[in-house]
Order: structure tokens, then sequence, then C-alpha cells
């Protein structure tokens, strides 16, 4: 553990130095240290609410109400490195550069965010900063950089090129066939099974398949577009479905409702598997 007193006097060379390899990548010792992980985020020129909510969050749950930033540019070396409240996301933006490379780190240094001047970001941490810095897990990171990638890459090779370098551990499942047994996706697609087939009630397919869903969630189990889309119909028929009948309200789907949108989902998925 670093002894966070020490880093709220260092100098941003200091700081800079152990986090960083140069303006726009980590050290790689740092990251070995922990077994950290890294992800890529868009960004602007300044540290915007939604890069900055993400470090107040992660800096909160990890008990820390203040963060430790240093600023890479040359000009700024000699100088300490700042000290400011994580309590609020839009505390932070003020108080850091436009257009400059930046980091900013948990006192204790598990976790970090690289702001570089190239429209990009980096997250980096532990698995436990990590996990809070980055809920929807590296692979979701990595495929929405890529998509910002696609769109700005030509008149910002260097996204581009930071986009080509991280690819998803796992492969996106774009049909049934491709979900594997024992995931929390294909028991989705069994309940949804046995529910048209009236081998579950409608309360029963409700309850356990919402309970599936958040453990694909929480698994950052990825599938593709139209694949999530199919499910996702079905997540929001649930919504409009009370499981117990003593709350069934006007407008709520009936039981019968809702198997024909199950049994609509199904026969989508039928037509993904003959594309």
């Amino acid at each position: 553990m670093v002894d966070n007193s020490d880093w709220e006097r260092a100098s941003n060379r200091r700081l800079c130095d152990l986090l960083t390899s140069g303006p726009r990548s980590f050290n790689r010792e740092w990251l070995k240290d922990g077994n950290k992980r890294v992800a890529p985020f868009a960004a602007r020129s300044s540290l915007d609410s939604h890069l900055a909510n993400r470090l107040s969050q992660a800096a909160r749950k990890a008990g820390q109400d203040h963060l430790i930033v240093g600023c890479l540019s040359p000009a700024q070396a000699d100088k300490q490195a700042m000290r400011i409240p994580s309590a609020e996301a839009d505390t932070l933006r003020p108080l850091t550069w436009r257009d400059e490379n930046f980091v900013v780190a948990l006192p204790d240094l598990s976790g970090a965010l690289l702001m570089t001047d190239q429209r990009y970001a980096l997250i980096a941490g532990d698995e436990e900063y990590f996990g809070r810095s980055v809920p929807e897990g590296a692979d979701q990171a990595i495929v929405n950089f890529k998509r910002y990638a696609q769109r700005v890459g030509q008149n910002h090779p260097a996204v581009a090129h930071v986009a080509a370098k991280f690819q998803p551990r796992q492969t996106a499942w774009a049909r049934r066939s491709e979900t594997p047994e024992g995931s929390a996706t294909s028991d989705q697609l069994s309940l949804m099974a046995d529910f048209t087939e009236d081998e579950i009630s409608a309360p029963h397919f409700a309850k356990f398949w919402l309970a599936a869903r958040r453990r694909s969630l929480q698994g950052h189990e990825r599938l593709r577009e139209q694949f999530s889309r199919i499910l996702d119909e079905v997540f929001y028929a649930l919504d409009n479905y009370s499981i117990d009948p003593r709350f069934h309200e006007e407008g709520d789907l009936t039981d019968g409702q809702l198997k024909e949108v199950v049994r609509h989902a199904l026969a989508e998925l039928d037509l993904l598997e003959r594309r």
C-alpha cells in the first residue's frame, strides 16, 4: 500500500513517472503490480462529466474523499500534484486541464485515469478499482470505443490506432446457436422455450428470466445488436407485467399477452439462425 501523505506532497513529474510511460500510455510496471486492467474511452479536449462521474463514483466506493492529479506537461513537471475532492463529479472538471495530458489517481494508486490530448482516455486499475470505474466490463468498453473510432478515426488517427490495440476477450454471440450451455443467456432462452410450451407458468418465467438477465449483465455476457434487441423486447414486456396478480394494474400484460411476446421473440431468433 502506498503512503497517501507521500503522494500528496509529490511533484507532477514523480507521480506521472510512476503511472505513465510517455504522455499517452500507462507504465507497464505499474500495470503489472496488481494485474491491472486497461480500457479506452472516448474523450474530448478536457475531462467531461461522463469520465468525471466514473472517477468520482470509484473513489467514493473505495472510501476515498479525494483524488491525486498530475499534469504531464513539461511546464508543470516540478509543480506539486493536486489533491482534489471526489465527492461530486462536477468539482473535478474545472480543476483539470484542457488540451493537456494528465492523470487522475486514487491516493493509494490502485487505479487511475489517463487523459490525453488525442480525443481518448484510458482507465486502468486493479480488479476492485476497475470493477467500480468500468462496471460494464472491459469487453463492452472496448466495443464502445471501437464504435467511437469508426466515427472519428478518419479525422483522428490516434483514436483508430488505440482502438486497434484493444480486443475483447469474449466474442459477442450473434444467435441462439452460438450461446454456450450454462451461460445466463442460455438460461433465458431455455426459460422462453419452456414458457411457450406450457412447461412453466408466466410468474415462474418472469421471476427466473429476470434473474438470468441480471446474471448475464453481471457476467458481462455480450450479444450482437440484433440478438440483444430481441431479448430486450422480452425485458420491456416484463416491465409491463405484474408477477404477483394482486398488483396487476390496468394496462399490464396478461399471461397470454406475455406468452405472445415471447413466441414472437423466439420466431425472430429462428430467423437469425437462417441468416
